[in-house]
């Protein structure tokens, strides 16, 4: 028997790897490992999601007009600029089979986001890993990449699994230093916590440029990771194709309603700034007293490097963690091999993680 045959490269592709939520022999665990709100969906969502479940049976509306107004009021954006998706990952991976195929190339940083080359492969381009600055992208990195077979560059910022950032001035200069005809992406899910004062929406050079596309996402601050509704902020010609190309109804039901009420809901997002903020600083700076680095952060996590003398490496450090329920973010690729990343959770499980390698540290050092 003949199979059909996929298209090459495609068994190339290497999965991108979750985080674990479970752990055997606990009921609950201290999941810290996949960037979700430890607040949860604001109430005013969980309602307007819940009314809308027995009308399940029906299709959604074709006109996102109301979540388009409801996005531009709140950023202060052109309406007709925004498109949306299954999540950022989906529009990500639109773009990318848009304006990349066989025979051009995609450039990332090499320790950016996992599925950057994902979805340059996916659309039978080049990957092209460029280096950046002790995890930090470097705007010199990357356009000391560059070919005339470049179509696309792909930045996050703020940046996962790092938590660092480009000021605006920089991703300002990126843009003005590649070539014409190459379209930037910056990956904006964790923008809302940027607080750093260098920090500057990418969708500012939106407006100015037709060249450059951000994304954005609810999955983070809003708390509506399981619904999957991303939307980017593009030059009316890219939308265009984003709408022609995409699902015939990119937001379902529920994930629409819910996402507008979380609009709306801004105390909600309030008290999950707050919260983050608070544990952030307290995080860091405890593990920063047990001698572990801290990777500057403005997202809801921190990187964190660890020693890895005297039983002190992060293998030992997750297995302890995971002894006690705690799952921290370990990624299974060389250069992050002494690396951890953490979410920060409510209080209870953040206070439990930092007793945990609290004891690990010294037991490790003693």
């Amino acid at each position: 028997m003949s199979r059909p045959a996929p298209r090459p490269g495609l068994r190339d592709i290497d999965y991108y790897m979750v985080g674990i939520a479970k752990l055997p022999g606990f009921d609950r665990v201290f999941k810290l490992s996949s960037n979700e709100s430890p607040l949860g969906a604001s109430p005013r969502a969980l309602e307007a999601a819940g009314k809308v479940l027995e009308n399940m049976h029906r299709y959604p509306e074709v006109d996102m007009e109301r979540l388009q107004e409801a996005l531009a009021v709140r950023f202060g954006l052109e309406p007709g600029r925004i498109a949306f998706g299954a999540g950022s990952d989906d529009l990500l991976a639109r773009l990318v089979q848009t304006y990349a195929g066989p025979g051009d190339e995609v450039i990332h940083s090499a320790h950016a986001y996992m599925q950057f080359p994902i979805y340059a492969a996916t659309a039978g381009a080049h990957p092209v890993a460029a280096p950046d600055d002790d995890f930090r992208h470097s705007v010199d990195g990357i356009l000391g990449c560059v070919t005339d077979r470049t179509k696309v560059v792909i930045v996050a910022n703020p940046d996962n699994p790092s938590g660092t950032h480009l000021s605006g001035a920089e991703v300002r200069r990126l843009r003005d230093k590649l070539p014409a005809g190459v379209l930037l992406i910056v990956d904006a899910a964790y923008e809302e916590y940027a607080a750093a004062n260098d920090y500057e929406s990418g969708t500012a050079l939106v407006a100015e440029r037709d060249d450059v596309v951000v994304t954005r996402t609810f999955s983070k601050v809003f708390g509506l990771a399981g619904l999957r509704v991303g939307w980017c902020y593009a030059p009316p010609e890219v939308i265009d194709l984003l709408n022609r190309t995409g699902p015939s109804f990119p937001v379902n039901l529920v994930a629409k309603a819910a996402g507008l009420a979380a609009l709306a809901d801004r105390a909600h997002m309030e008290a999950v700034l707050a919260h983050n903020a608070k544990w952030l600083r307290r995080f860091s700076d405890a593990l920063r007293d047990m001698g572990l680095v801290v990777y500057p952060s403005q997202t809801n996590f921190v990187l964190v490097r660890f020693p890895g003398s005297d039983g002190t490496s992060a293998l030992a450090a997750d297995r302890a963690l995971q002894s006690q329920g705690i799952i921290a973010r370990r990624f299974a690729v060389p250069d992050f091999e002494d690396k951890l990343r953490f979410t920060m959770g409510l209080d209870d499980e953040m206070e439990a993680a930092i007793a945990a390698l609290g004891q690990f540290m010294s037991g490790n050092r003693g």
